[in-house]
């Protein structure tokens, strides 16, 4: 399925078939994208126009560094905030603190009846 993906600050779109791209571009980046159908002629016109220029594997190869670079952006921008404020947050499981508070007061209970 063809993909059409809009690279911020670049003026023509990029068309992919490769759904890695099209989901991290969409959904990860926030960049605007569209899913066409295979018999899409938008798809076919572009396709035909970058092969009599001879520029379709080119614009293909600038299109995964651009969703590479991205990616390697992200990364390390990630890796950045982890060595800012150490581990990330864990999620713990609902009401374990509660829980925890609920039994030294069971046990406090308990220890003050035997008294």
């Amino acid at each position: 399925m063809p993909y059409i993906i809009y690279v911020p600050a670049i003026p023509r779109p990029y068309i992919t078939n490769d759904p890695r791209i099209y989901m991290d571009c969409s959904k990860t980046f926030g960049w605007t994208c569209e899913s066409r159908p295979y018999s899409d002629s938008y798809c076919e016109e572009s396709r035909v126009d970058e092969d009599m220029r001879d520029e379709g594997d080119r614009r293909r190869e600038q299109l995964e560094r651009y969703w590479l670079e991205e990616l390697d952006l992200r990364e390390s921008f990630m890796k950045k905030v982890e060595i800012a404020h150490g581990e990330m947050p864990v999620d713990h499981d609902k009401h374990d603190s509660v829980h925890s508070v609920v039994v030294e007061v069971k046990e406090i209970l308990i220890d003050a009846g035997d008294g």
